[in-house]
């Protein structure tokens, strides 16, 4: 792991959050103290999940950490997907102070984000976002949400996280499109 760890903050009065990028972040960070609760949901999907899973279970010691491993793809970003993590926090009686994590891309920080805001009228989430096109997307204003038949992004709420985690080093499992769509995005955002 390097010890260069940058600390951004997106300064919203109550709504500011910190964003940490840096290598090796993931599963080396103690981010329990987050969580308001006891409880962690991480949101995942199947392309993810055997990557990184396993580091970000690790990094909320003390908390009951399950997990929700969805499809992968921008076709699953719909209220079907949507309600497989409702019907999880339902079946497994999480609470109003769960928190819900959002590991993947663009797709299940999204869909993580909305279901957060929506959950028992809004609970906390956090993102550690794993493609560079998500890492730009979730550091900016807490957008979240899920397609409509008519129209992408037309569901959805601004819910800002509790903290977001930058692992540079997920970049490295990306195919050269997806790094490609990432800077096109940054030089959007400049």
């Amino acid at each position: 792991m390097s010890d260069a760890v940058r600390e951004l903050t997106v300064e919203l009065g109550e709504r500011s959050y910190p964003i940490l990028i840096g290598q090796g972040l993931l599963g080396s960070r103690n981010l329990s103290e987050y969580v308001q609760g006891s409880q962690v949901l991480i949101v995942t999907n199947e392309t993810v999940a055997p990557l990184y899973l396993d580091r970000a279970k690790s990094c909320f010691p003390g908390k009951s950490v399950d997990t929700v491993v969805l499809a992968d793809g921008e076709k699953y970003k719909d209220w079907q997907t949507l309600n497989q993590i409702f019907d999880h926090l339902l079946q497994n009686r999480h609470s109003r102070k769960t928190t819900l994590v959002a590991l993947g891309g663009g797709v299940v920080g999204d869909m993580t984000g909305f279901a957060a805001a929506c959950y028992q009228r809004g609970v906390p989430f956090i993102q550690i976002p794993t493609t560079l096109l998500s890492q730009v997307d979730s550091s900016v204003g807490g957008k979240t949400g899920i397609n409509h038949p008519l129209g992408k992004n037309m569901v959805g709420a601004f819910h800002q996280p509790e903290i977001v985690l930058i692992d540079t080093d997920t970049l490295s499992s990306l195919p050269p499109r997806e790094v490609a769509a990432g800077l096109a995005e940054v030089i959007k955002y400049g």
